[in-house]
């Protein structure tokens, strides 16, 4: 296992995080640790730099620093060695697609820039033609946003969402060709997204979602079906996404216990 030398920490092209960004700065660590690793500065065996060296590199506090590597041993990209610091494991061939948190954020660990294209956007009222998850609040105000997602220029998936407005009237107004919906919540609206269901299931594409994913006729799917709950037990928000299937795997968990920046 190679030691870590000093010299190393400048030639990693360390970005500094963007205090201004609706990230949280430990998700801005993590995703800039992974781009590090993955584009092979460094490489499986080596070990990352001492946490007060990132700090400082970084410009915030050790234990932001310290929260980022705990998503890295997490997502089984890096292995604390006990006295001898944390060493990077070999990357998987498929890249790690998460899908409990904004697809912002999935993006951009995955080291490209997320934007989308809105097909449909409207404001309404919950009825029986919505999501049944949501059937509890019916009669509410609500927002049905449809969107193409991509990272880079590649489609990754669409996604029909409906969000219940009560809490965030003016919700229809955010640009959602740039912003993040879970972003907007927490930050806006002071809404943290604490809990989401989801079920997965595997789908074949028919022309509509071929023509728009840029996929072949038949290409697998993975269609995924998620409820967002906020701290009082309510559902907020419900999506239907049809993602492509051919470059990504899924890890998945249920809760969020770190909501707000560090």
């Amino acid at each position: 296992m190679k030691a870590f030398e000093q010299s190393v920490l400048t030639d990693l092209n360390i970005s500094p995080v963007d205090a201004r960004s609706p990230l949280p700065l430990y998700y801005q660590v993590n995703a800039d640790l992974k781009n590090i690793i993955r584009s092979g500065k460094l490489k499986p065996g080596d070990m990352l730099p001492p946490e007060m060296d990132l700090s400082k590199a970084y410009g915030v506090g050790r234990e932001t620093i310290r929260h980022a590597i705990l998503r890295l041993v997490d997502e089984n990209i890096v292995e604390r060695k006990a006295g001898r610091g944390t060493v990077v494991l070999a990357e998987k061939d498929h890249l790690k697609f998460y899908l409990d948190r904004s697809f912002a954020q999935q993006m951009l660990e995955m080291g490209m820039t997320p934007h989308s294209e809105v097909l449909k956007i409207n404001a309404g009222i919950i009825d029986v033609t919505s999501p049944e998850s949501l059937h509890k609040k019916s009669g509410a105000r609500c927002l049905t946003l449809v969107r193409l997602r991509f990272g880079d220029q590649t489609p990754i998936g669409i996604q029909y969402t409906t969000v219940i407005t009560e809490l965030c009237p003016d919700l229809i107004n955010h640009d959602f060709v740039t912003e993040s919906l879970y972003n907007i919540l927490w930050m806006e609206y002071k809404l943290p997204i604490i809990r989401i269901n989801q079920v997965i299931s595997a789908i074949a594409a028919d022309e509509w979602h071929c023509s728009l994913l840029k996929t072949l006729s038949g290409s697998p799917l993975l269609l995924v079906r998620t409820t967002a709950y906020l701290e009082n037990g309510e559902p907020i928000e419900s999506t239907t996404s049809y993602y492509r299937a051919d470059k990504y795997w899924y890890s998945t968990s249920h809760e969020y216990h770190d909501i707000a920046k560090i």
